[in-house]
């Protein structure tokens, strides 16, 4: 069994019901919706393609909702720009689109000045003289000469690194804390659309302190929900404030793309690395996103360095891995998910261990218990770790400490099968609840032997509540052994 989770951007190119149906088929665990694109119309009839997707396959399928965040970005334009080294660009902050006072191209002998509105009036604020802009995914470099520092100003840059730039691409400001929220009004209307039609996670999008989650938890708190958040870790202040961060979310996921720009390159790797294992502590998932697989987008095939970046994020304990133009608008959807699995469940064979500690992971208690259970099924001959988890903590901590053995965790809700979707190791099953904690146990065993999940003599351990086993509080660690005929001999 693959442990490492895969998710899959949904987008035009995987939108449709049998593609859905042939991602799943191909191990896809969680569907991502970028609510940066499209309206939330569609967003609901996908979440209903989806839903009809998971009730055919019979298995939990995740769904993340992906916020907006404060992306800041050019305005609009009619055309592509080639920019040369030294061209003069007068960034119009506060302008979706240029006024009639001023041209796109003003030509002159030695260099060109280009007139570029920026949709956000604050980053005229934010910019202090000699601040670095980077456009489009840090292809072009700008050099600000002269800023207003006020709001709805006109920012004087010059070019440093040369390329083409088109409307609406992305800006990044390294080193610079730009004043939008992480959590506008857009997201606060993406939020209350996600509630509304019971999405499984919600990624908050540019966090740079645990203020920038504050917004969305109280969001869900008033929709009277617990719909885990996932903090997107894409600005360098948010690697400064990551402890007070890991106290808020639920989640991380290393977001390399933007990332990437706002620091330099090279830094990245250990980024990465220190971010995983500071979650890990925590006993919390990580997801490590962008540019996986990005040369499938059109190609078939990957390359052999995008394998051995699947493999290390891999050993360095990452929860999950984030396809994004790959399954959104490459040409190889099916065939991306399908490599993303073979690879994470070959390189899972040849790890001797994969051992981690939540050593700071909340609920003390429920994480003493999932430890017992864990360190029992190292020791004996078992075949499989069983977790009674009503909202899902103890199969997370479980999961956390990166059992040998295969885990099942049974409930009795839909909504924790679903969130467990993104935890590392773990498949779920739905079993009712009886009044004793034995017999809901052994009603999950059933179920495991019929579906040929468990085999005859097999010896299991199971996490659970007492004195009911999913409800109850988390604070029992039994070894139940099998005979030939699949029966419960051994119950201790």
């Amino acid at each position: 069994m693959r442990r490492t989770r895969i998710i899959g951007t949904i987008g035009p190119a995987s939108d449709n019901e049998g593609t859905l149906e042939a991602l799943v088929d191909a191990g896809l665990n969680i569907a991502r919706l970028n609510y940066s694109h499209g309206d939330l119309e569609q967003k609901t009839e996908l979440i209903q393609k989806l839903r009809k997707v998971e009730f055919k396959f019979g298995r939990p399928l995740g769904i993340l909702a992906d916020l907006p965040g404060p992306k800041l970005r050019l305005g609009s334009f009619s055309k592509s720009i080639k920019l040369s080294k030294n061209d003069i660009v007068n960034l119009h902050c506060g302008n979706e689109k240029l006024s009639g006072d001023f041209k796109l191209i003003e030509n002159n002998n030695d260099s060109n000045t280009y007139n570029i509105p920026v949709s956000y009036g604050g980053l005229s604020e934010d910019l202090n003289d000699g601040d670095a802009i980077l456009i489009a995914d840090g292809t072009v470099r700008l050099n600000v000469e002269k800023s207003p520092n006020k709001k709805d100003g006109l920012v004087n840059c010059k070019v440093i690194e040369p390329g083409v730039i088109s409307s609406r691409k992305g800006v990044n400001v390294p080193g610079t804390l730009v004043s939008l929220p992480s959590v506008g009004e857009k997201d606060l209307f993406s939020i209350k659309h996600a509630l509304e039609n019971d999405v499984d996670f919600i990624a908050v999008s540019y966090v740079r302190n645990a203020k920038d989650l504050q917004p969305a938890v109280e969001a869900i708190k008033n929709a009277e929900k617990y719909t885990p958040i996932i903090a997107k870790i894409e600005h360098p202040a948010a690697i400064e404030n990551l402890d007070e961060i890991l106290d808020l979310c639920n989640g991380i996921m290393v977001a390399r793309g933007d990332l990437g720009v706002e620091i330099p390159y090279e830094e990245v790797p250990l980024v990465q690395e220190k971010i995983i294992a500071k979650t890990l502590e925590r006993g919390l998932p990580v997801i490590v996103a962008t540019q996986v697989l990005e040369s499938m987008i059109n190609s078939p095939v990957p390359t052999r360095a995008e394998v051995t970046d699947i493999a290390n994020s891999i050993r360095q304990g990452t929860s999950a891995l984030m396809l994004s133009g790959e399954t959104a608008s490459g040409k190889y959807p099916i065939e991306a998910v399908q490599t993303m699995s073979k690879v994470c469940a070959h390189v899972e064979q040849g790890l001797e261990t994969m051992s981690s500690s939540p050593a700071l992971a909340k609920y003390r208690a429920t994480r003493a218990v999932a430890h017992a259970g864990v360190t029992l099924s190292e020791e004996e001959n078992i075949s499989r770790l069983l977790v009674a988890s009503q909202n899902g903590n103890a199969a997370r901590l479980v999961s956390a400490y990166r059992p040998k053995c295969p885990i099942t965790v049974f409930t009795n809700k839909i909504e924790t099968m679903r969130k467990n979707t993104i935890l590392w190791g773990v498949e779920s099953i739905m079993v009712e609840e009886e009044e004793r904690s034995r017999s809901t146990i052994l009603n999950a065993i059933k179920i495991l032997f019929d579906d040929g999940k468990i085999q005859p003599n097999d010896v299991l351990v199971s996490v659970s509540g007492s004195p009911k086993a999913i409800s109850g509080p988390t604070n029992t660690v039994r070894i139940f052994k099998l005979n030939s005929k699949g029966e419960v001999i051994i119950d201790e």
